[in-house]
C-alpha cells in the first residue's frame, strides 16, 4: 500500500520546467541511469518511473507531435490506402517502433497501424487515429501542418486530435523501456486507425478479426476523468432541386444563386456565403435590400458578424460564426443560422436555395436541441440529443443540406428513425414539397445513417482504476464517469472507455481552426496515461 501511495504521489507533483531539469541531459541510456535503482535507493520501480515522466516527458512528447503533425493525414481527402502521406507517416512510426525495440504491423492496407510491446495475449491496447480534419489554411493564422509552440500552447491540425495524446503514450511506452521496465501480464497494444474522421470500415474489421482483444482498451480521444458512454453518430441528409430561373425576372425581387455553408459534417460552420443576382431589382437597390436586411437581424442579434459587397454584377453575403466540433456545437456559434435568418428578411425568387434556407431559419436557426424539429429527447446519463446542420451546398442542380446529430439512450433505433421521417415530413410540407430527404439508390445505404449509443461497465476495474488516477491527479475526489456525444474507437471494443486529453471546463479545439493544446495539459495527460500504464500492464499479477 506505501509503494502504491509513493508512486501516485510522483505521479501527482505538479510539472517542473522540463527543459531546466538537468537530469534529463544527455543519451537516454544515461538519463535513464539518474533514475534508476543505485540513482534513487530504496524508490520502487513505480516511483522512479513516475518522476522520470513528470520530469523528462514532455519535451519529447512536444517533438514527437510535431513531427507527427507534419504529415497531413486528412482521411476525407484520401482514405488511408492511397494517401501517400499516411504511408509517410507508417513509415515514420515503424522507423519509431524499431528504434525503441517495439513490433510494428500495418493491417488492411494502412487502415490501421499496430505497435506491439511484450509477448502473451494482449493485456492493455491504446486505441488512437492517426487521421485529421481538413484543416483550411485561409481560416488559420499559421500554416496547419507547421506545429509551432506559443504563450505555452501546441498548435497544429491534430495536436489535440489525436497526435498529441498519441505521442504522450508513445513517449511513456519508451521512458518506461529506457528504465528495464516491462509488461508483465500480456503485451501492449497502441492501435492507431486511419479513418476515424471519415471511413470507419478499416478499423471496424480489424476490432472484428484481431482478437482476442486486450483485456484493457482506453482510448485517449475524448475527454477526462473517464468517458464511459458515446453518443449515437447521426448523419442527415435533406435536398432541394436548385430549380430554373423564370424566363423573366420577377420584379421587385433577387435571385439567389450559390451558397455556401461549412466545410465538413462534424464541424460547425464558422462561415456561410449566400451569392445573389440582383435579377427583378436594380443592381443598387439589391444591394441596399441585403444592407437593410442585416441590419434588421442585427436588431435581434447585436453580434451578428456579416458582411455585403458587389462582385461583378453579383451581391454577396457573408455571415461568421464560431466553428466548434458539432459534437459541442452550444459552444460555437453556427455562421448558417444568421444567413438563414438574413435571407428570410429578403425579397427572393422561389428555388432550392430560397428553401433550404427557409426551413433552416424556421427549423434550425437557434436550437441545438431539435425542439423546433420535433425530434427532442433526453437521458439522464447522456444528456440531450443534439442536432446540428453543418454542410450547404450547390451542386449538379441541386441544393443540399447536411445535418450532424449526436443521439443519446433512451429512444430505440425504430422510434428514432420514425421521429426523423416525421421531421422530414415536416420539413416537406413547410416548404410546399420543395425540401426531401433523399430516396436511397438501389444497392445504397440512402441519405440517413443511424448509429447506436455506447455505454461501458462503470463498476469494473478499468473505469474504477482510471477514475482515481484523475481523482488524485486532479484533487477532485468527488470526480465520475461521463458521456460524450462524439463517437471515438472505443465504441468498436467491448468495455472500453476514454481517458482524455480534454479536461472539464477547456474549449475542445480539436476540429477548429488554430487547434492547440495547452502543455500544461499535454503534460499532466502523459503522466495519468503512464500511470494507467504502469498500472494496468506494468506491475505482476496480485497474488491469489
Amino acid at each position: 500500500m506505501r509503494t502504491r501511495l509513493l508512486a501516485a504521489l510522483c505521479f501527482l507533483l505538479p510539472s517542473v520546467a522540463l527543459a531546466g531539469d538537468a537530469r534529463c541531459k544527455g543519451t537516454p541510456k544515461a538519463r535513464a541511469a539518474r533514475f534508476s535503482d543505485k540513482a534513487l535507493k530504496g524508490r520502487s520501480p513505480a516511483e522512479r518511473y513516475a518522476e522520470y515522466v513528470k520530469a523528462c516527458a514532455l519535451d519529447e512528447v512536444v517533438d514527437l507531435t510535431k513531427s507527427l503533425v507534419r504529415f497531413k493525414t486528412v482521411s476525407s481527402e484520401q482514405p488511408a490506402a492511397k494517401s501517400p502521406e499516411v504511408a509517410a507517416m507508417g513509415r515514420f512510426l515503424e522507423k519509431w517502433a524499431r528504434e525503441h525495440g517495439l513490433g510494428f504491423r500495418s493491417v488492411g492496407g494502412n487502415d490501421v497501424f499496430e505497435l506491439s510491446w511484450g509477448e502473451g495475449a494482449p493485456r492493455l491496447g491504446l486505441v488512437f487515429h492517426g487521421d485529421v480534419v481538413p484543416a483550411p489554411a485561409h481560416e488559420w493564422k499559421k500554416p496547419p501542418f507547421e506545429p509551432y509552440v506559443e504563450k505555452g500552447r501546441l498548435y497544429g491540425r491534430g495536436v489535440e486530435d489525436d497526435k498529441g495524446p498519441l505521442a504522450s503514450t508513445l513517449v511513456a511506452i519508451s521512458l518506461a523501456k529506457e528504465l528495464g521496465l516491462s509488461p508483465r501480464q500480456g503485451k501492449v497494444l497502441v492501435i492507431i486507425g486511419n479513418g476515424e474522421e471519415s471511413d470507419w470500415s478499416g478499423m471496424q474489421k480489424y476490432a472484428e478479426t484481431q482478437t482476442p482483444h486486450p483485456t484493457h482498451v482506453i482510448s485517449v480521444d475524448s475527454n477526462f476523468p473517464v468517458v464511459a458512454a458515446q453518443g449515437g453518430f447521426v448523419a442527415w441528409q435533406l435536398e432541394a432541386d436548385l430549380g430554373t430561373a423564370p424566363a423573366q425576372p420577377t420584379a421587385g425581387r433577387m435571385r439567389a444563386v450559390d451558397v455556401t455553408a461549412g466545410e465538413f459534417l462534424t464541424q460547425v460552420p464558422g462561415a456561410a456565403v449566400l451569392k445573389l443576382e440582383p435579377a427583378g431589382l436594380a443592381p443598387d437597390k439589391a444591394l441596399a435590400a441585403v444592407k437593410d436586411a442585416v441590419a434588421e437581424v442585427r436588431k435581434a442579434r447585436p453580434s451578428l458578424q456579416a458582411e455585403v459587397k458587389q462582385e461583378g454584377a453579383q451581391v454577396v453575403l457573408t455571415t461568421h460564426g464560431k466553428a466548434v466540433h458539432a459534437s459541442v456545437a452550444e459552444e460555437g456559434h453556427n455562421a448558417m443560422w444568421d444567413l438563414a435568418a438574413v435571407a428570410a428578411k429578403l425579397p427572393l425568387e422561389s428555388n432550392g436555395i430560397e428553401a433550404l434556407l427557409g426551413v433552416v431559419a424556421s427549423r434550425f436557426d437557434g436550437d441545438n436541441w431539435g425542439e423546433k424539429l420535433g425530434v427532442a429527447y433526453q437521458d439522464a446519463l447522456m444528456g440531450r440529443l443534439l442536432v446540428a446542420p453543418t454542410v450547404l451546398r450547390v451542386k449538379d442542380g441541386k441544393v443540399s443540406l447536411g445535418v450532424n446529430m449526436r443521439r443519446p439512450q433512451g429512444r430505440d433505433n425504430a422510434a428514432f428513425n420514425a421521429s426523423l421521417d416525421e421531421a422530414a415530413a415536416l420539413l416537406s410540407r413547410d416548404s410546399g414539397g420543395r425540401v426531401r430527404e433523399p430516396k436511397a439508390v438501389k444497392g445504397g445505404e440512402g441519405s440517413r445513417y443511424v448509429g447506436d449509443p455506447h455505454v461501458a461497465d462503470t463498476s469494473g476495474p478499468l473505469v474504477t482504476t482510471l477514475l482515481d488516477i484523475y481523482k488524485r491527479h486532479r484533487g477532485e475526489p468527488e470526480a465520475k464517469p461521463t458521456s460524450v456525444r462524439g463517437g471515438t474507437y472505443a465504441r468498436l471494443f467491448p468495455r472500453a472507455v476514454d481517458f482524455g486529453p480534454a479536461f472539464p471546463g477547456d474549449l475542445y479545439t480539436g476540429h477548429a481552426p488554430d487547434e492547440s493544446i495547452s502543455l500544461d495539459n499535454l503534460d499532466a495527460a502523459t503522466r495519468m496515461v503512464a500511470e494507467a500504464l504502469h498500472t494496468l500492464a506494468l506491475t505482476p499479477p496480485a497474488k491469489k
